[in-house]
């Protein structure tokens, strides 16, 4: 009896590899044969990473910031790099992102007026190598480049797991079901409801 939106690509601003879509749209196809009322449809929310960016770079800067010169060095040198850039960010632009994120709750609280839950694939890629920030040849220069459908509800602070139905060319795949704020309970819910119908092995 659960309201699902289904939201593939976030309204097409996430390319989505075929064989992970196929893999979660089964997986959906299941979430409804279970008796939720899934509709696929699209939150109203734009792509916040330049605002995600400024919060996670200035959170890091502030919390590095008791470190002494001979500790920075022993930092991942992409951590060092966001503390430098999160140094440089102004409380102009710390106080734009907090806008950014205060605009994005209130369009996902509007959003779970009409549905109980938001359904997406959790990345749109498969795993890649080991010990690299980003896919090889991918053009992102940091992780937000291929988390698309996870980051944007850190920042509006909302309960989001991540339900692994299958696999796409031997790696797996998963279904991210994200719900309102303190509706963590339903979140769990619907992720065991999954789980014990066996969706888990879905795409296999």
């Amino acid at each position: 009896g659960l309201r699902v939106a289904y939201s593939p690509s976030l309204g097409g601003q996430v390319r989505v590899d075929r064989e992970v879509a196929a893999v979660v749209r089964r997986a959906v196809e299941r979430l409804a044969g279970l008796g939720a009322y899934v509709e696929e449809t699209d939150p109203d929310l734009a792509d916040p990473v330049d605002a995600f960016h400024a919060l996670w770079f200035a959170g890091a800067a502030r919390v590095t910031q008791h470190l002494g010169r001979e500790q920075r060095e022993r930092l991942d040198p992409g951590l060092r790099e966001i503390c430098r850039a999160g140094a440089r960010l102004s409380a102009l632009d710390y106080l734009a992102a907090v806008d950014v994120r205060m605009d994005l709750g209130r369009r996902m609280g509007r959003f779970h007026d009409t549905y109980d839950l938001l359904v997406t694939p959790t990345l749109p890629i498969t795993a890649f190598e080991a010990g690299a920030e980003v896919p090889r040849g991918s053009g992102h220069r940091r992780w937000t480049g291929w988390t698309p459908f996870t980051y944007p509800f850190n920042m509006t602070q909302q309960p989001a797991a991540t339900v692994p139905v299958g696999t796409a060319g031997g790696l797996p795949v998963g279904l991210q079901l994200v719900a309102a704020r303190h509706r963590d309970a339903l979140v769990l819910r619907a992720a065991h409801a999954l789980y014990e119908a066996g969706v888990t092995a879905a795409g296999n």
